[in-house]
């Protein structure tokens, strides 16, 4: 009787740990199922181009259109998440240097790895990336959607605090670095349709592309470091005590 008196004194804390049980298993099985449609887009993109339709990405993940809108909402649900899945593979390329960046890795050196990490990747999903651009989904955004340009952004902002701490310790304004990060995503999203749309025909190879890139980004990092009346030495790490000297009037 005891037993019986144990588990029948608590029967709804048992259907709610249950219930509860069924549905974590559920999300998971949900996130996968979101994960691998979402690669199955991204290999559709790849055949097809950007024209790609629904049932282009039904037909090679296999399973019917409805599948995808129950898991998608709709059609924007799944190109968002196309964004994300390349977003992550944007920061996943960067982290590595980002780990690094407090060591004796030079500033220089640290912002071509990461230029080359992004450049490699854009070179490698051209298809992808003019898909995200056709549909809006590759500008500069401050949405932290997690879409491709938001972890872009993310990497950049990563870099500029470690910038803006240093910034700090001399008292300098501030308010111009989240201008300087917005110049550098534009210029270097715009330059990179151009770059995916004819420029790689035309001869501009992923090393004369990513060397530009870092060219002017460094173009625009030394105006704004003009503007608030410093200079950064990019031959030295951040953390190096000498990095940032006052400009002397």
């Amino acid at each position: 009787m005891s037993v019986v008196r144990r588990i029948s004194s608590t029967p709804q804390q048992v259907q709610r740990r249950v219930f509860d049980a069924r549905s974590t298993r559920w999300d998971d099985h949900r996130v996968v199922v979101r994960a691998e449609l979402a690669d199955a887009a991204v290999r559709a993109i790849e055949r097809c181009g950007e024209g790609v339709s629904m049932d282009d990405i039904a037909a090679e993940a296999g399973v019917s259109k409805p599948k995808l809108y129950r898991h998608f909402g709709d059609k924007a649900g799944l190109y968002r998440s196309v964004g994300s899945k390349f977003g992550a593979m944007i920061w996943e390329s960067a982290e590595v240097t980002i780990r690094d960046g407090g060591s004796d890795l030079t500033v220089d050196d640290m912002i071509g790895s990461l230029i080359r990490s992004y450049v490699g990747l854009v070179g490698k999903n051209p298809s992808v990336v003019r898909f995200l651009i056709s549909h809006r989904m590759f500008q500069y955004s401050v949405a932290g959607d997690g879409s491709a340009a938001d972890e872009i952004r993310s990497v950049m902002e990563v870099v500029a605090d470690q910038f803006a701490e240093n910034l700090r310790g001399i008292d300098a304004d501030l308010t111009a670095i989240p201008l300087a990060v917005a110049s550098i995503l534009g210029s270097g999203l715009s330059a990179t349709e151009w770059w995916i749309d004819g420029g790689r025909e035309n001869g501009v190879d992923d090393v004369t592309f990513a060397t530009h890139l870092q060219a002017t980004t460094w173009g625009i990092i030394d105006a704004t470091a003009q503007q608030m009346g410093v200079v950064f030495e990019r031959h030295l790490s951040i953390g190096d005590p000498e990095f940032m000297t006052i400009i002397q009037l």
